[in-house]
């Protein structure tokens, strides 16, 4: 099902300019947190982009704490995909189970018959731990650079565009397939 845009987005109103390079990512990217219930329900939002879209790449940076940041990126360093990752929400915002120990990621593989020991392997990494630690900062590099980051669930368009939240899934929907097309409109009008 097309979206139609009944007015043009305005930067400054629906969406904002951020500073090149806080965000190296193509494409629609999530900034989320497990336990924040809106990201949860964003899911639908990140669903219709991708049947509307399906070329554009999604992605994801979990945000506020470092072992639900650990948790996402073991996940997929062993690339057990959005099953995986909708288990934890759903564990997370449904039953109440946080991740904040080795031992509750354990309890997690067990639980969803996933490896526990490849499971928390991944979880206490170096690499893992690295990317924990960059996404963490996100917000204060975000902050510092003069972007008004609010929170999550915020999605980042081709680290460039900052879409502000909007009461309207719709809307949301619709400004972040005109800032995809954007970029392809810039593409096509480029010089060769």
């Amino acid at each position: 099902m097309p979206y139609f845009i009944l007015s043009e987005p305005k930067e400054g109103r629906d969406y904002i300019a951020i500073p090149e390079g806080l965000i190296k990512l193509e494409g629609v990217t999530e900034i989320f947190w497990y336990g924040c219930p809106a990201c949860f329900a964003y899911e639908e939002i990140l669903q219709k982009i991708s049947e509307e879209r399906p070329n554009a790449q999604i992605n994801k940076i979990p945000l506020f704490t470092e072992p639900t940041a650990k948790t996402y990126y073991a996940i997929e360093a062993l690339k057990l995909g959005n099953d995986a990752h909708k288990r934890v929400f759903e564990d997370w915002q449904l039953k109440r189970r946080q991740f904040k120990t080795e031992n509750d990621i354990r309890e997690f593989a067990s639980r969803h018959g996933f490896n526990e020991e490849s499971l928390v392997k991944a979880f206490n990494s170096f690499g893992v731990q690295i990317k924990a630690r960059n996404a963490i900062n996100l917000p204060r590099r975000l902050i510092n650079a003069g972007v008004d980051f609010s929170g999550t669930p915020t999605v980042v368009v081709d680290g460039k565009y900052l879409v502000t939240r909007q009461r309207d899934n719709l809307k949301e929907i619709e400004i972040i397939l005109y800032l995809l097309d954007k970029k392809l409109e810039n593409i096509r009008l480029a010089p060769n």
